[in-house]
């Protein structure tokens, strides 16, 4: 639940005007056919259909809106330079690059790197499950990402003992 209040707020302090008009937009657009509905209330079988076909168009447009919008406006490229592992302190070093490839200065990118484990496809629901759900995440903020800029980061997974995982990069920049 605190995962979630957390990405909540970082969404709503750092949205562009870009993106609240497109949730306006579907908001508008799935009230609109909510009306219609509420005309076809004689046949109610109907509007029962055109609700659900609602929800899940509205749904799929927004994911896929805000991908569109995300790439067109906040580009960006991540990618994994190398991952160390010290034996020492049983700790996963993961060394990646952010490039803004944008044509505005990014004040803020949040980047989340996950780790999932290997599985053989024996057992499917453990592999899909493997392969959906991380079994570590850690997340790191950078300030300031200037345009056509590349920055080498870091993020550091402690207590780290598994040696059959795949790194997966995720940003969110603003």
């Amino acid at each position: 639940m605190q995962s979630l209040r957390e990405n909540l707020l970082f969404y709503i302090n750092h949205f562009y005007l870009v993106d609240y008009m497109l949730i306006v937009f579907i908001f508008f657009l799935f009230i609109c056919i909510l009306l219609l509905c509420f005309f076809l209330k004689h046949r109610p079988i109907t509007a029962l259909v055109i609700i659900a076909f609602d929800i899940i168009v509205c749904f799929f447009l927004y994911i896929y809106s805000y991908k569109f919008v995300d790439l067109e406006v906040r580009n960006r490229k991540t990618h994994i330079i190398q991952e160390l592992k010290i034996q020492s302190s049983n700790s996963l070093v993961v060394d990646f690059d952010i490039s803004n490839t944008a044509k505005t200065n990014f004040k803020i990118c949040k980047i989340t790197a996950k780790i999932y484990k290997n599985s053989d496809k024996s057992n499917l629901v453990f592999y899909y499950k493997n392969q959906l759900i991380p079994y570590r995440k850690k997340s790191i903020e950078i300030k300031n990402l200037k345009k056509n800029t590349t920055q080498t980061q870091r993020i550091t997974f402690e207590n780290f003992n598994d040696e059959n995982h795949t790194i997966k990069l995720d940003s969110k920049c603003f």
